[in-house]
């Protein structure tokens, strides 16, 4: 991972840390994913967040194989926003096409509203985050938390083997612009 990477995450988990600080005893506040634009003088790179859908430019059923597969494996109630081009950090599915980082996140009603969130490429190399509030610990919930745990492994797994995956989708955004 370079130093470009390294910062935006760690300005990313500082603004996460500095919602919590504001929101804490009001419950958690609603992150909003902004465009960053490079900080260094003369450049103009911007990292660019894409909404995947169901376009074939992103592959067969992209979106709605994750969704479907995730429903099936962890659970069946999850609830995912619908992907919005217009409105990315809205949307369920997000690929950063700069550095090949991908995010997926929805919520989990049946663990009082818990949040999560799988980041594909991280410094620590685990990107699987949760946020849930008043969350009863029990073996029921506890297994879907395993089995949470479980299904970022194998989706992390599956994305970085299938580097070609990204890379086509890489190819047809630039065909399609």
């Amino acid at each position: 991972m370079n130093t470009r990477e390294d910062d935006v995450t760690r300005d990313m988990l500082a603004r996460i840390r500095a919602i919590r600080t504001k929101n804490a005893g009001t419950g958690w506040g609603i992150i909003k994913e902004e465009k960053e634009s490079d900080k260094n003088e003369g450049e103009k790179k911007k990292i660019d967040a894409i909404a995947i859908t169901d376009d074939p430019k992103f592959g067969q059923n992209v979106l709605s194989s994750q969704i479907d597969t995730f429903r099936t494996q962890v659970e069946s109630g999850a609830q995912f926003n619908e992907a919005n081009p217009d409105k990315v950090s809205d949307s369920p599915l997000i690929f950063m096409p700069e550095t090949k980082n991908m995010v997926f996140s929805g919520t989990i009603p049946a663990l009082n509203n818990l949040k999560f969130q799988y980041v594909l490429e991280t410094n620590t190399g685990n990107g699987c985050f949760v946020w849930a509030d008043g969350l009863i610990i029990n073996k029921d919930n506890i297994q879907t938390l395993y089995k949470l745990f479980g299904f970022y492994e194998n989706w992390r797994d599956q994305w970085r083997t299938e580097a070609a995956d990204l890379d086509r989708m890489i190819q047809n955004l630039k065909d399609n612009t």
